[in-house]
């Protein structure tokens, strides 16, 4: 009875001695496909259309939450109505459309993943505002 346990011990070590050296294969695959797609390796011009794609999806979102028909008010809009501005080292970008101004935040770099902004800020710049004049500004007393 006792040589029949060590038997069936050593084979169930031998099994997962198996077992193991099989799945060392699909952990290596594992961390080259999650590798690959953390890093993806793209031509300027898929770079060009995620970054559209991105900016254009979140004017569209962010404006569909302030319009009554959004569908009809956002349907002819394009990312060459937008102008956008990126802060040096961020991910952070500024984009203009119309009389509304955007600063977005996204978690990942926009022109290397679809995503969509983790932090908006939205303002709309009222009727006839010359923001190039110092009409705002305090005057100075002597």
């Amino acid at each position: 009875m006792r040589s029949f346990f060590k038997f069936i011990f050593l084979i169930c070590c031998c099994v997962t001695f198996l077992y193991s050296q099989q799945n060392s294969g699909l952990a290596e695959e594992f961390s080259k496909l999650e590798d690959h797609l953390r890093n993806p390796k793209l031509t300027e011009e898929q770079k060009k259309k995620n970054f559209e794609s991105n900016m254009v999806s979140s004017v569209r979102s962010t404006l569909s939450k302030r319009f009554a028909n959004p569908k009809k008010e956002l349907k002819e809009l394009k990312f060459q109505d937008l102008q956008s501005e990126r802060r040096e080292g961020t991910n952070t970008f500024y984009v203009k459309y119309k009389n509304y101004y955007f600063q977005y935040l996204f978690p990942v770099d926009p022109e290397t993943y679809v995503t969509s902004p983790s932090e908006e800020i939205v303002l709309e710049k009222p009727e006839g505002l010359d923001l190039g004049s110092n009409a705002h500004k305090e005057e100075k007393k002597n």
